[in-house]
Parts: structure tokens; sequence; C-alpha cells
């Protein structure tokens, strides 16, 4: 039988038992209130049979003592017990009692507060039955007619007697013999036989019913009682049978599971658990626990598996690092050589044409190639963790001007139209990372640029519910639905016949990491020869103006004032032609520099000459950059003096050890000579030179405007192709200044092409 079934048996067999008791115990508590009855009944009528026979006696004392003694006391106390019994005083409270014998001398009288109620109403009361009281009242009647000697003899005291018709209407002298002798005649004992008699037969009638009903009831109580011991023993059974069912079916087995499921929960495997011994529920629950033991064990082997995978793939992460850190710097240092040459060559005055061209190529692709490098050490920092989303405050406007600027022309180079839509109610002034959104929006336009060939690429740009909301389309060769579930994927490049695009497949990996850090969304919708949609939205705060934070940018940089206070500049690195380019640059803009090949010369240089500032590479052979910093750091003139790392390392760790270690700042390889300008005005104080100085622009645009019409019709063909090779040619080979040749050219590098219309258009006119 199941635990359901058996429960609900032993519930319903415990309820009738119960039920049994209740009612068993009922009836025994009627039967003990009917013998109590019974008694109750008895001892009130012995006690109103007691008081008639009580009385008969008061009344023949108090004659008596009067026919001796004539106190009228007696008298008085002879008449008020008449006038009790018949009803006509009240009754002592107590009178069932001793109550005359308190009162038998002078100066005491008895309290009469009771019910006013004659003797033969009570009996009534008391439900005798006819025969019974029929007795009581013969005996009453007799001790009436016994009053009637007594107040012959009582009034022969007195010296009054009966005439012929019984009245006492004789005075005479009193006869105390005569009252004697009538209180003590045999008439007197013979009337007084005569109220004995029913009330002895009253005695006797009384206490054989009585005692029949007593004894009636007493056999009763005494079934009640039989029959209560018999349903509380069967009770008993019922519930110690209850209990030991509920023992061995249910509270043993369960705490077998509880014990089992300890030792599971340690990972105690030995537990033994038999379902067949049990045919019930709590068979099904160790079923249940013996199916989770047996999970418990594949999971636990699981866990195992899943801790080597673990470790395996921490290992191979580690390794992944490692080769990432190790393929950086070795990339990154011979980049650092041909990028900076390459700059440092375009700006010579005796190279050819053609010898720029060739250094722009060169410069191109060493940066595509530093791209790639950024790019995956981008993926790897995302999938480690270690990209922090830094907000700052900006005015988003001017964001999306700038990235009008770099795409409107590039656009127009192609025959695309490309139109940028702003809601009314877009926030100027926004709170978020600038940097990440400017990536994720160049990303994505630039990959719409790469596979549009006509009609038009579109930026529509919304806010709500504090979340901008960006709109992406272009109508180029769009991708197969196919397809398009992998474009999100690292290292996935979609294939097309007519479009085979150099890159590494991660810039739409990134831009989905990098929204999804920015608590945002992003997907896209695409149809084959059509377009592509792109969709994304991120967080932003709302802030003002005022907490825009004044930045230097590094873009519009080309070059420092005038160095009068000459500097001396200490490069250290293991590796001559770093060395060498960092020295060209410094000894450009005026800087006295001095060369160290390793720690220990940098340690012998700093502590001979009067340095004002270090170039520290970190990874040398020997002795490294970060011992070297500290070193330098223990020495009292080594406090004071800047220090700047410089490393082809460029995880925020490394930046972090190198901050930690004593560097004052880090400059990271390819060394970018407009990064390493503002390196150089922040410690030493220097004005910086920017392209967009105002007071020159205006002086430079007013000298431009002088020039002949045909310069800037030809100019302007050229920047409408976006043509640079073109531009840079015919800015040689024209007879206008050098400072506004540089001007042009600075524009072309930074791909200004708009600015360049703007102005040839301006001056066409």
């Amino acid at each position: 039988m199941n635990l359901k079934k058996l429960f609900m048996l032993l519930f319903i067999l415990n309820t009738i038992s119960f039920i049994s008791v209740a009612i068993v115990i009922n009836k025994y508590q009627n039967s003990t209130v009917k013998l109590e009855n019974a008694y109750q009944m008895q001892y009130k009528s012995l006690i109103l049979a007691h008081e008639l026979r009580q009385s008969s006696d008061d009344l023949t004392r108090m004659a008596r003592t009067y026919v001796i003694t004539g106190n009228p006391r007696f008298e008085e106390q002879y008449k008020t017990v008449l006038d009790i019994r018949n009803g006509k005083k009240n009754r002592p409270k107590r009178y069932n009692g001793i109550f005359w014998d308190f009162y038998t001398l002078d100066g005491t009288k008895a309290v009469l507060e009771g019910e006013k109620v004659p003797l033969r109403e009570l009996m009534k009361r008391a439900n005798f039955p006819d025969e019974e009281l029929n007795l009581l009242f013969a005996s009453q009647n007799e001790s009436d007619d016994l009053t009637k000697l007594e107040h012959k003899a009582m009034n022969a005291v007195k010296g009054i007697f009966q005439d012929e018709n019984g009245n006492f209407t004789i005075k005479g002298k009193p006869d105390f013999k005569l009252a004697r002798e009538l209180m003590h005649s045999d008439e007197y004992h013979k009337a007084k036989i005569r109220i004995m008699q029913p009330l002895d037969n009253f005695y006797k009638a009384f206490e054989k019913r009585t005692q029949e009903k007593v004894n009636d009831e007493r056999k009763t109580v005494k079934e009640q009682e039989f029959y209560v011991n018999v349903i509380v023993l069967f009770s008993v059974i019922f519930f110690l049978m209850s209990f030991f069912i509920i023992l061995f079916r249910i509270i043993y087995p369960i705490d077998l599971l509880r014990v089992a499921m300890l030792k599971l929960s340690s990972n105690d495997m030995s537990v033994e658990l038999d379902k067949n011994k049990y045919d019930d529920e709590v068979g099904d629950m160790i079923g249940s626990v013996r199916i989770f033991k047996d999970n418990t064990k594949k999971l636990i082997e699981s866990e195992h598996q899943i801790k080597l995978a673990m470790e395996e793939a921490n290992s191979a992460n580690k390794a992944k690092s490692i080769f990432l850190a190790r393929m950086s710097h070795e990339l990154r240092t011979p980049l650092n050589a041909i990028l900076g040459f390459s700059n440092i060559l375009k700006k010579s005055m005796n190279a050819t044409q053609e010898e720029k061209n060739n250094l722009n190529i060169i410069k191109r692709s060493g940066e595509h190639l530093l791209n790639i490098i950024n790019e995956i050490l981008e993926l790897s920092k995302i999938e480690a963790g270690k990209i922090e989303i830094i907000p700052k405050v900006f005015n988003l406007k001017e964001l999306i001007e700038d990235i009008n600027s770099i795409f409107a022309f590039r656009c127009k180079e192609k025959g695309l139209e490309f139109k940028i839509i702003l809601d009314d109610n877009l926030p100027e002034v926004v709170k978020m990372d600038e940097l990440r959104l400017r990536q994720i929006l160049i990303n994505l336009l630039s990959n719409s640029l790469k596979f549009t060939n006509e009609g038009e690429i579109s930026l529509y740009l919304y806010e709500k519910s504090q979340k901008l909301f960006f709109e992406i389309k272009d109508t180029g060769i769009g991708i197969e639905s196919k397809d398009l579930k992998r474009v999100f994927k690292p290292f996935e490049q979609i294939k097309h016949d007519d479009y085979n695009k150099n890159g590494t497949g991660l810039g739409l990996s990134i831009t989905k990491e990098l929204v999804t850090l920015m608590n945002g969304s992003i997907y896209a919708k695409s149809k084959v020869n059509v377009g592509t949609q792109f969709y994304f939205s991120v967080d932003y705060k709302n802030t003002n103006s005022d907490d825009i934070a004044v930045e230097l940018k590094s873009k519009d940089i080309i070059g420092i004032e005038k160095n009068i206070d000459k500097k001396t500049i200490l490069v250290v690195d293991d590796i001559e032609v770093n060395r060498n380019l960092l020295t060209q640059i410094l000894n450009s803009h005026g800087f006295e520099v001095l060369q160290a090949s390793s720690g220990y010369e940098a340690i012998e240089l700093f502590k001979k000459e009067d340095l004002s500032l270090i170039f520290m590479d970190i990874k040398m052979s020997g002795l490294d950059g970060l011992e070297t910093i500290k070193i330098i750091r223990k020495e009292e003139k080594g406090k004071d003096i800047s220090i700047v790392a410089v490393s082809a390392n460029v995880f925020n760790e490394d930046k972090e050890i190198a901050i930690v270690s004593g560097a004052n700042d880090f400059l990271a390889k390819p060394v970018d000579e407009k990064e390493l300008l503002i390196v150089l005005s922040k410690y030493f104080n220097l004005k910086l030179k920017y392209l967009e100085n105002s007071d020159e622009k205006v002086d430079t645009l007013s000298r431009i405007s002088k020039l002949d019409k045909e310069f800037f019709v030809k100019l302007n063909e050229f920047a409408l192709l976006m043509d640079s090779s073109s531009i840079e040619q015919f800015l040689e080979s024209s007879d206008i200044e050098d400072d506004l040749k540089l001007y042009f050219k600075e524009l072309v590098e930074n791909f200004k092409y708009k600015e360049i219309n703007e102005i040839c258009i301006k001056n066409i006119q």
C-alpha cells in the first residue's frame, strides 16, 4: 500500500477511535451526573424527613421543658417551630442542622432570614412518589395532632383548661402535675409512635427506591467505565500502531535519505540506496536520489573534465597573451623605425616627388599593419575583459561633424551621397566613452563605404529613454541571410567575386563587443544587391557643456613654438635604430640628446650629466628599463627627474607596471611624433603649434585668397578626386610660398579634402 492510502486509512481509524472515545466519555459523564443526582436527591429527601422528625422532637422537647420550668421562652420557641413548619414564619438558612440548641439560654433570639415556605410544600418540591409523600403527610398530620395534647399541657401550667367544647376558656390554678402527666402519659407516647410509624415506613420505602436508583446509575457508570477503558485501549493501540507505521515507513526512510543527501552533498558517492526495499512514495524518492547520485557522479566527472579543460584553456590563454605581447613587440619595433623615418624623410625638402609618393606608400602600409596589430590586440583585450569604458563629457554634434568630415569626401570620391540626419531632440552634450563611440561609427561607416559603389550611405541618430540610437544604411552589395549571422564573428570575411578587400575580419566583431560594453545592442539587416542596415544603441548620461574637458588634439599639432631654453634629453634603448629615430625627432625641435644602449650606461650618464628628461625603453637585454628606473629613483637627484617609459608592449598592465615602477608617463611604439610633442609640452611647459591656430589661420587664408584663380580650379579638380599624389605634385610645381604649401599638405595628410574644396570654391567664385 502506498503512503497516501496508508496515511488516509490511519487517519480514518484514528479519527473513528477519537470520536468513539469522545462519545463514550460523554456517556460516562452523563452517567456520573445521574448518579450524583441520585445521591443528591437521596440527601435532600433525607434532610426533609429529618426535618419533620426533628421538628416533632423539638416540639416535644420545648413543651416538656416549658411544663417543667414554666419559662415562656420555650413556649415562644414552641410556637415558632410550628409557624416555621406551617410556613407562617421565615425559615432559618441553616435549619437542617443543629439550630434550637443554641437558643436555650436567656437573652438569645433565633435569626429567621430564609424563605417563608411550609414543610409540606418542600416535600412536594422534592418530587417524592405519591406513596412516600402520603407517608410524610401522615406523619406530619400525626405530629399536628400531638400538638393538641402539648397545648393542653402547656395551658395547664398557665391555669387554663378546656371546656366541654374543647376550648381553653376555663381559668384556674396552674396544674403542673397534670401538665407533666399529660407530657409523659401513654397517650402521648402512643401519639409519638403514630408520628414515627409512617416516617419509619417512609425511610424504608425511600431507602429502597433511592438505593435502586443509585444502584442502577452505579451499574451504568461501571458499564461506561468499561467502554471507556476498552475504547481508550484500542485508541492507544491505534496510536502506537500509527506511530510505528510512520516510524518505519516514513521517518526511518527519510532519515536514510537525509544521511544519503548529506554524503552526496560532500561528494561522497559510497552511499548505497535500495529502491526495491520501499514500494511506495519513499521508494520513488529513493529512486530519484539514486538518479541524483548518478547525475552527481557524472557532474563531478564533467567538472573534473571542465577543470582540466579550463586549466588547458588558461594555459592556452596565457600562451596566447604571451604570443600577442611578443608579436606586438616584435612587429611594433620595426614599425617604429619604418613609420618614424618615413615621416622624417617626408619632411625633407630634398626628396623628389616620386620619393615622397613612395614614402606615403610606406607610411600607409605601415599604418595599415599597425591597425591590424591594434585590432587583434583590441579583440584580445575584449575577450580577456580588460577593455574599460571610460565615460567623459563631450559635444556630440562636434563628434558627428568630425565623422562627416572624414566620410563626406571619401563618399564623394566614389560618387556616393553621404547623409547625416539628426533628430531634433538630440542632446548636444553627453557623457559616455567618446573614443569607443567614434571607433564604432568609423568601423560601421568604413564597412559600408568598402562595399558600396553607387547610391548613398546615411547615418540617422536619435534619442529615446536615455539611449542614443544609430541607424547606418547603405545601398551596397548586401549580405546573404546565411552570411548575416557570421558578420559579427571574429576573423570572418564575407567573400564576393567583385569585392576582395583587405582586412582582418575583426572590425564588426570588435564593434559588437564595444556596443555590449556600453550597455547597448546591435543587429544588422541586409538584402543582396539592395543594401545593408546596421542598428545599434548605447547608454549615455545628460550633462552640460561646463563639464567638457579641454584636451590636446594630436591630429591638429604641427610642431612647437621656438624652443629657446635648450634641454638635454637622454634616450635609452638597446636598439640603435630606435635611439636614432627619437634623437632625430628631438634634434629637429631643438633639443640636445644623449644616447644610452643599456640600463647600466643610462645610469652612468644620469650620474654624470645634467639631464632634463629620460626616454626609457622597457624591454632591454641585461638590466631592463623598469629596474633601471627603480635604481635611478633611489638616487637623490633621480627623485625629481621626469622619466617617460617607451615600449612596444601596449597592454594596460604594461603601462600600470611602468608607472608603479617610477615612470611619470608612457609612450607607445611606434612613436607618434605628435604624441611625443604633447609629452614634451607637459614636462617642459612648451607651447604647441596647431594647424588651426585662429590668428595664424586668418593670416594664412588671407594670403591664400590672393593666389590666381587658375590655381584653385586645378587644385579643386584633384581635391574632388581625393588624389593626394597629384595634389602634392601640383603644389611642388606651383610658385607659392613654402608655408602655404605646408598648409595644404597638412590638410591632405589629415584627409581634409572638404576644407580644400571649400577654400577653392570660395576663391573661384
